[in-house]
């Protein structure tokens, strides 16, 4: 049986649903939503399928010392800075979004190295600020920060950025909650820009390897479609903070991390390509800034107060 639908009906129902006041009250407070919100969704997502259903490596009091670290030093050093923002929940949402992804990065033998790390990455935003006055801010990614540390410094600390698999299901249920977050946040185009990169390189290696397209394809497909290159995509590389403010120099931005993180892993052989390579990457982000200088992002439903670090 056909059901057809006049055009005539379906302006009747949409502007019904427009007059509803709880239907517009919903839609107003979806729109006005912070971002932050979704970012966590998202990262919670990540922490329950992959640590705590996969990899029992990470203890629950970890995470909870972590996030406990990351709120406490925000708020010491919005108190202390005596900030406008200091009463303001914008701040203490970012300070949860750190601890989060730090947790889903980072493995140690220790309890005390989440909460040291997430002191060092929030703290991070304070005392380490370059570029033009109009969007001076924090140079490095804390959560990137904090994962780049525990690498290549913190003794007993390790990444563990691989345990989701690459199910096609879980992809697809982190690129539609990522690309939420980045459509929130008005950065998707650096995600697509940096995974469109990311993937041509790949098959480009798998061709100069001498893969067929049987399996050629299907180790793409599990490279490019990994939680970890999905979570740098919609999570780190576009950090509205920490990446350039125009929209041209955040394009060039992302394909100069893909490349860089290619050449490191995939040429030099060295690991974690995409963590360390966004930390040296980040320190170009003043100089794009200079070069192209537009205001500085504002998170939605926080006031935007100069040279805050939120």
């Amino acid at each position: 049986m056909r059901v057809v639908v006049s055009t005539s009906a379906l302006q009747t129902a949409t502007t019904k649903l427009r007059a509803d006041p709880l239907a517009r009250r919903c839609l107003r407070v979806w729109q006005c939503m912070d971002a932050r919100w979704f970012q966590i969704v998202f990262l919670l997502s990540f922490l329950l399928v992959g640590a705590w259903a996969r990899d029992f490596a990470l203890r629950p009091l970890q995470v909870l010392l972590a996030v406990g670290a990351a709120v406490l030093t925000q708020a010491a050093w919005q108190w202390a800075l005596d900030l406008p923002t200091k009463t303001q929940w914008g701040g203490y949402l970012s300070a949860l979004v750190t601890s989060l992804g730090l947790s889903i990065l980072v493995r140690a033998e220790s309890d005390w190295v989440h909460p040291l790390l997430a002191l060092l990455a929030i703290s991070s935003k304070y005392l380490i600020r370059l570029g033009p006055p109009s969007c001076k801010s924090h140079v490095l990614n804390p959560a990137n920060f904090a994962a780049f540390l525990a690498w290549a410094w913190m003794p007993g600390a390790w990444l563990s950025p691989a345990q989701w698999g690459s199910e096609s299901l879980l992809a697809l249920w982190f690129i539609a909650l990522g690309g939420l977050v980045t459509q929130r946040i008005q950065r998707r185009g650096v995600s697509l820009a940096f995974l469109s990169a990311w993937g041509v390189l790949l098959a480009a290696r798998l061709l100069w390897l001498g893969y067929t397209w049987n399996p050629g394809a299907a180790m793409w497909l599990q490279q490019i479609s990994s939680g970890a290159v999905l979570l740098f995509a919609f999570f780190m590389v576009s950090d509205p903070m920490t990446t350039p403010q125009h929209p041209r120099a955040r394009m060039a931005y992302a394909l100069l991390v893909a490349l860089a993180a290619f050449v490191w892993q995939y040429v030099w052989y060295q690991p974690h390509g995409l963590i360390g390579m966004l930390f040296v990457c980040s320190w170009t982000v003043p100089l794009w800034n200079q070069a192209w200088p537009r205001p500085r992002f504002a998170w939605e439903g926080t006031a935007p107060v100069r040279n805050s670090p939120a």
